[in-house]
């Protein structure tokens, strides 16, 4: 197992359609996360810098490809168009 984690800005006009998305994230999001090994996944807001801090568990051995698998996966890619911080 491998933590992992990432930190971005987010735009300060998206970050209250960034909390009502998130506060009911797509069942087929959720399972494409779980598939590709990440488990225990969290999101932190940082306000009023609105910086967003992901961290999360991963599971796999090959994480570029359980990436693309959450790249290629159609729920996914509509996920992060809504949410792009």
């Amino acid at each position: 197992m491998q933590r992992m984690g990432l930190c971005i800005g987010a735009k300060a006009a998206a970050i209250a359609d960034y909390k009502r998305v998130h506060a009911a994230v797509w069942p087929e999001v959720l399972d494409v996360i779980s598939r590709a090994n990440i488990r225990n996944y969290s999101i932190f807001l940082r306000e009023p810098e609105n910086l967003l801090f992901a961290s999360w568990e991963y599971h796999g051995s090959d994480f570029a490809t359980d990436s693309a698998l959450m790249g290629e996966s159609p729920a996914m890619r509509k996920w992060r168009e809504l949410c792009d911080p």
